[in-house]
Protein backbone atom coordinates (compact mmCIF):
# COMPACT_ATOMS: atom_id res chain seq x y z
CA UNK A 1 0.00 0.00 0.00
CA UNK A 2 1.17 3.45 -0.78
CA UNK A 3 0.92 6.45 1.48
CA UNK A 4 -1.82 7.88 -0.74
CA UNK A 5 -4.06 4.82 -0.16
CA UNK A 6 -3.55 5.01 3.64
CA UNK A 7 -4.43 8.70 3.68
CA UNK A 8 -7.45 8.08 1.47
CA UNK A 9 -8.73 5.22 3.72
CA UNK A 10 -8.24 7.37 6.85
CA UNK A 11 -10.20 10.21 5.24
CA UNK A 12 -13.03 7.81 4.35
CA UNK A 13 -13.11 6.49 7.93
CA UNK A 14 -13.05 10.03 9.36
CA UNK A 15 -15.83 11.09 6.99
CA UNK A 16 -17.93 8.02 7.94
CA UNK A 17 -17.42 8.72 11.65
CA UNK A 18 -18.27 12.40 11.19
CA UNK A 19 -21.38 11.49 9.21
CA UNK A 20 -22.44 8.99 11.92
CA UNK A 21 -21.94 11.62 14.64
CA UNK A 22 -23.95 14.15 12.61
CA UNK A 23 -26.76 11.61 12.10
CA UNK A 24 -26.78 10.79 15.82
CA UNK A 25 -27.01 14.48 16.67
CA UNK A 26 -29.90 14.93 14.22
CA UNK A 27 -31.67 11.83 15.60
CA UNK A 28 -31.31 13.18 19.12
CA UNK A 29 -32.73 16.51 18.01
CA UNK A 30 -35.73 14.84 16.32
CA UNK A 31 -36.30 12.42 19.20
CA UNK A 32 -35.55 9.31 17.15
CA UNK A 33 -34.39 6.38 19.29
CA UNK A 34 -31.43 4.31 18.12
CA UNK A 35 -28.93 1.76 19.41
CA UNK A 36 -25.50 3.22 20.35
CA UNK A 37 -23.72 0.84 17.95
CA UNK A 38 -26.04 1.44 14.99
CA UNK A 39 -24.54 2.04 11.56
CA UNK A 40 -24.95 5.26 9.54
CA UNK A 41 -27.14 3.66 6.85
CA UNK A 42 -29.63 2.27 9.36
CA UNK A 43 -29.76 5.54 11.32
CA UNK A 44 -30.29 7.54 8.12
CA UNK A 45 -33.24 5.26 7.23
CA UNK A 46 -34.78 5.73 10.70
CA UNK A 47 -34.51 9.52 10.43
CA UNK A 48 -36.09 9.52 6.95
CA UNK A 49 -38.92 7.29 8.19
CA UNK A 50 -39.52 9.62 11.15
CA UNK A 51 -39.59 12.70 8.90
CA UNK A 52 -41.99 10.98 6.47
CA UNK A 53 -44.32 10.12 9.37
CA UNK A 54 -44.28 13.74 10.53
CA UNK A 55 -45.21 14.96 7.05
CA UNK A 56 -48.29 12.69 7.08
CA UNK A 57 -49.57 14.09 10.41
CA UNK A 58 -51.61 17.31 10.23
CA UNK A 59 -49.85 20.18 11.89
CA UNK A 60 -51.56 21.86 14.81
CA UNK A 61 -51.98 25.57 14.27
CA UNK A 62 -52.26 26.31 17.94
CA UNK A 63 -51.64 24.29 21.02
CA UNK A 64 -54.80 23.54 22.90
CA UNK A 65 -55.19 25.66 26.03
CA UNK A 66 -55.83 22.54 28.14
CA UNK A 67 -52.31 21.28 27.37
CA UNK A 68 -50.86 24.30 29.11
CA UNK A 69 -53.21 24.19 32.10
CA UNK A 70 -52.16 22.77 35.46
CA UNK A 71 -54.24 20.18 37.30
CA UNK A 72 -55.63 22.85 39.61
CA UNK A 73 -56.66 24.99 36.64
CA UNK A 74 -58.32 22.01 34.93
CA UNK A 75 -60.19 21.19 38.15
CA UNK A 76 -61.30 24.82 38.50
CA UNK A 77 -62.48 24.84 34.85
CA UNK A 78 -64.49 21.65 35.38
CA UNK A 79 -66.09 23.12 38.50
CA UNK A 80 -66.93 26.28 36.57
CA UNK A 81 -68.52 24.22 33.76
CA UNK A 82 -70.50 22.16 36.30
CA UNK A 83 -71.81 25.28 38.05
CA UNK A 84 -73.05 26.96 34.85
CA UNK A 85 -76.72 27.80 35.40
CA UNK A 86 -79.47 26.41 33.17
CA UNK A 87 -83.05 27.70 33.32
CA UNK A 88 -85.51 24.81 33.54
CA UNK A 89 -89.06 23.91 34.48
CA UNK A 90 -89.13 20.59 36.36
CA UNK A 91 -92.24 18.41 36.62
CA UNK A 92 -92.13 15.41 38.95
CA UNK A 93 -93.58 12.26 37.35
CA UNK A 94 -93.32 10.15 40.51
CA UNK A 95 -96.83 9.62 41.99
CA UNK A 96 -95.29 9.12 45.46
CA UNK A 97 -94.17 12.78 45.38
CA UNK A 98 -97.39 14.30 43.97
CA UNK A 99 -97.92 16.49 47.06
CA UNK A 100 -94.35 17.77 47.18
CA UNK A 101 -93.67 21.40 46.25
CA UNK A 102 -90.07 20.59 45.39
CA UNK A 103 -87.03 18.61 46.41
CA UNK A 104 -83.54 19.35 47.71
CA UNK A 105 -81.02 17.77 45.35
CA UNK A 106 -77.38 17.29 46.30
CA UNK A 107 -74.78 16.20 43.74
CA UNK A 108 -71.01 16.19 43.96
CA UNK A 109 -67.68 14.49 43.82
CA UNK A 110 -64.40 14.61 45.68
CA UNK A 111 -62.78 16.69 42.95
CA UNK A 112 -65.59 19.21 42.32
CA UNK A 113 -67.22 19.51 45.72
CA UNK A 114 -70.93 19.38 46.49
CA UNK A 115 -73.71 21.28 44.75
CA UNK A 116 -76.94 21.45 46.75
CA UNK A 117 -80.10 23.20 45.53
CA UNK A 118 -83.84 23.27 46.21
CA UNK A 119 -85.67 22.47 42.98
CA UNK A 120 -89.34 23.61 42.94
CA UNK A 121 -91.71 21.55 40.83
CA UNK A 122 -93.83 23.18 38.11
CA UNK A 123 -92.41 26.68 38.61
CA UNK A 124 -94.23 28.87 36.04
CA UNK A 125 -91.23 31.12 35.33
CA UNK A 126 -88.66 28.34 35.48
CA UNK A 127 -85.76 27.95 37.88
CA UNK A 128 -82.00 28.23 37.45
CA UNK A 129 -80.03 25.15 38.46
CA UNK A 130 -76.35 24.18 37.99
CA UNK A 131 -75.57 21.95 35.02
CA UNK A 132 -74.30 19.13 37.26
CA UNK A 133 -77.70 18.98 39.02
CA UNK A 134 -79.51 19.16 35.66
CA UNK A 135 -77.49 16.14 34.46
CA UNK A 136 -78.29 14.23 37.68
CA UNK A 137 -82.03 14.97 37.39
CA UNK A 138 -82.06 13.71 33.78
CA UNK A 139 -80.64 10.38 34.92
CA UNK A 140 -82.97 9.81 37.91
CA UNK A 141 -85.61 7.11 37.53
CA UNK A 142 -88.27 5.52 39.72
CA UNK A 143 -90.01 2.12 39.69
CA UNK A 144 -93.46 2.18 38.16
CA UNK A 145 -95.63 -0.88 38.82
CA UNK A 146 -98.38 -2.07 36.52
CA UNK A 147 -100.69 -5.09 36.60
CA UNK A 148 -100.21 -7.51 33.73
CA UNK A 149 -102.19 -10.69 32.95
CA UNK A 150 -100.13 -13.76 32.19
CA UNK A 151 -100.98 -16.43 29.61
CA UNK A 152 -102.65 -18.49 32.37
CA UNK A 153 -104.94 -15.57 33.29
CA UNK A 154 -103.15 -14.61 36.52
CA UNK A 155 -102.61 -10.94 37.36
CA UNK A 156 -98.97 -10.13 38.11
CA UNK A 157 -97.36 -6.85 39.18
CA UNK A 158 -94.59 -5.84 36.79
CA UNK A 159 -92.02 -3.13 37.50
CA UNK A 160 -90.25 -0.88 35.03
CA UNK A 161 -87.94 2.10 35.41
CA UNK A 162 -89.39 5.41 34.29
CA UNK A 163 -87.74 8.88 34.24
CA UNK A 164 -88.63 10.61 37.51
CA UNK A 165 -88.67 14.14 36.11
CA UNK A 166 -89.88 15.83 32.99
CA UNK A 167 -87.40 18.65 32.42
CA UNK A 168 -88.13 21.51 30.05
CA UNK A 169 -85.10 23.67 29.24
CA UNK A 170 -86.18 27.31 28.95
CA UNK A 171 -84.32 30.10 27.12
CA UNK A 172 -82.10 32.38 29.18
CA UNK A 173 -83.67 35.52 30.60
CA UNK A 174 -83.47 38.68 28.49
CA UNK A 175 -82.16 41.97 29.87
CA UNK A 176 -85.73 43.28 30.08
CA UNK A 177 -86.85 40.24 32.11
CA UNK A 178 -83.84 40.57 34.41
CA UNK A 179 -84.64 44.25 35.10
CA UNK A 180 -88.30 43.38 35.80
CA UNK A 181 -87.25 40.67 38.28
CA UNK A 182 -84.84 43.09 39.97
CA UNK A 183 -87.64 45.68 40.25
CA UNK A 184 -90.04 43.12 41.78
CA UNK A 185 -87.41 42.00 44.28
CA UNK A 186 -86.69 45.58 45.26
CA UNK A 187 -90.42 46.22 45.78
CA UNK A 188 -90.78 43.08 47.86
CA UNK A 189 -87.91 44.05 50.14
CA UNK A 190 -89.14 47.65 50.48
CA UNK A 191 -86.03 49.20 48.92
CA UNK A 192 -87.76 50.73 45.92
CA UNK A 193 -88.40 54.46 45.86
CA UNK A 194 -91.98 55.54 45.48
Amino acid sequence: MTDENVVENNEVEVDAEAELEALKARADLLGVKYHPKTKAEKLRAKIELHLAAQDDEPEEEEESPKAEMTRAQIRAQRRLDASKLIRVRVTCMNPNKKNWRGEIVSVGSAKMGTFKKFIPFDSPDGWHIPKIIYDALKERKFSSFTSVKTAKGQTVRKARLVPEFSIEVLPDLTEKELKEIARKQALASGEAEE
